[in-house]
């Protein structure tokens, strides 16, 4: 079997906590983003209770927390649980 993601030797375990990120599966996303630009051109998004609240984290904090700061952008992100 392998490791289990709550190993605190796992460094992204570790980060994670770190940044105030729900799991470590945020960076997994941020990364395949980085690569493919998934998140590019995105408005709204619904997240409907996939655990943990990964992708809810990732989009608040890739597109509406940098459109606070522009009056012209418009993003909602739905959550339907909290992680």
């Amino acid at each position: 079997m392998g490791k289990a993601s709550s190993d605190k030797r796992d460094i992204y375990y570790r980060k994670a906590k770190e940044e105030g990120r729900c799991t470590r599966s945020t960076f997994k996303l941020l990364q395949i983003d980085e690569d493919f630009n998934i998140i590019e051109g995105v408005k709204r998004v619904v997240d409907l209770c996939a655990a943990s609240g990964s992708w809810s984290q990732v989009l608040n904090r890739q597109l509406y927390l940098p459109a606070k700061l522009s009056p012209d952008a418009r993003y909602k992100i739905h959550q339907s649980c909290k992680c």
